[in-house]
């Protein structure tokens, strides 16, 4: 918005000034000069005004998950209203600190029945945190399916109990998650959940 009313300005201005004192007109090149750098200015702001508008749809996504992750801190499960994704959209585990969770406590994932699931989104939990990052060319409307519990350990539990088929989750049981595993030095860290995204019905 800020771009779009520098350029107004800017505008407005060769408008004004297009004629001098009495009147009369500027020269054809002096106008030439004038539009030539009104276009290259709108060639800087269009890229700035798109990321811009990027960024508001991974802030939807934002908000959806982060209401979602406080109705079930608890413990539970719930499908969050249904959001758009474009094109490098980046959602991670740290985005949601704010609501009081731990980087390491909440876990992203893609439901296979996605479309392009194995292709357009990547996925990945590292010892420091999840993410995910969808690829695809067109934007995409999808709702994510949150559970949580108290640990890792209950979570898998409960997710070998739903027969869930994501992309990292098979259902079979014995993944450690939020730092609960056979290695007893390792931190525990509390609420566990899992973000998995769906397609919106």
């Amino acid at each position: 918005m800020i771009g779009l009313n520098i350029t107004f300005l800017f505008l407005n201005q060769v408008v004004f000034f297009m004629f001098n004192q009495r009147g009369q007109a500027f020269s054809v090149f002096e106008l030439m000069i004038a539009a030539i750098v009104a276009v290259a200015i709108l060639f800087v702001l269009l890229p700035i005004l798109s990321n811009i508008n990027n960024q508001g749809g991974v802030q939807a996504a934002k908000d959806a998950i982060s209401n979602g992750l406080a109705s079930v801190k608890g413990g539970g499960p719930i499908t969050t209203q249904s959001f758009d994704l474009g094109k490098d959209d980046l959602l991670t585990s740290k985005m949601f600190a704010d609501k009081g969770f731990d980087q390491h406590s909440i876990v992203f994932d893609v439901d296979n029945s996605l479309a392009g699931s194995s292709t357009q989104y990547v996925v990945e939990t590292t010892e420091v945190y999840s993410f995910v990052r969808y690829t695809g060319s067109t934007g995409v409307t999808v709702v994510a399916r949150i559970i949580c519990e108290q640990t890792g350990d209950s979570l898998d539990e409960t997710l070998g109990d739903t027969g869930l088929d994501t992309t990292l989750y098979d259902g079979t049981g014995g993944e450690a998650l939020c730092g609960n595993s056979t290695d007893d030095t390792s931190e525990v860290y509390q609420p566990c959940c899992i973000v998995i995204l769906k397609r919106a019905s």
